[in-house]
């Protein structure tokens, strides 16, 4: 019998199979934990007088969209004058997201509380404004 056994430093999410050589993970990694994995595999064979070899490897961990969007509070409580005019700023929200890559891009929508319209969010910047009664008779 062949006598074959790995050896990882350091991280024991990622278990090398002994027979077969295969490199699979031991539990669900995180991105935003850990983003890179550098692993030293030994090999031995197992002649009278064993040989051995080890290798590198650099495993990267890519990420999924596993985390919402954030805020810094959870309730805001701006407030507005009831003449303002058309366009006036009563908030700008800014949420963050520890996702990566296009996971991370944040858009705003108002999506509830707002039957008459009397509010706007700009979708990108997370402005939000009042617009005026006038406006929104204007675009019906």
């Amino acid at each position: 019998m062949v006598k074959q056994f790995c050896h990882l430093i350091c991280y024991i999410k990622v278990a090398l199979f002994l027979l077969s050589g295969v490199l699979r993970t031991n539990a669900v990694l995180d991105r935003e934990t850990t983003r890179h994995y550098w692993l030293t595999i030994f090999a031995c064979d197992g002649g009278t007088v064993p040989r051995s070899s080890y290798v590198e490897v650099y495993v990267e961990v890519q990420d999924v969209n596993d985390n919402t969007p954030s805020t810094e509070e959870p309730v805001y409580y701006p407030s507005v004058l009831e003449n303002s005019e058309e366009g006036t700023t009563i908030i700008k929200l800014h949420a963050t997201d520890r996702d990566t890559n296009s996971n991370n891009q944040i858009s705003y929508t108002i999506s509830s509380g707002n039957p008459q319209g009397f509010f706007a969010i700009d979708s990108n910047t997370g402005k939000c404004s009042f617009q005026s009664v006038w406006h929104i008779c204007r675009s019906i």
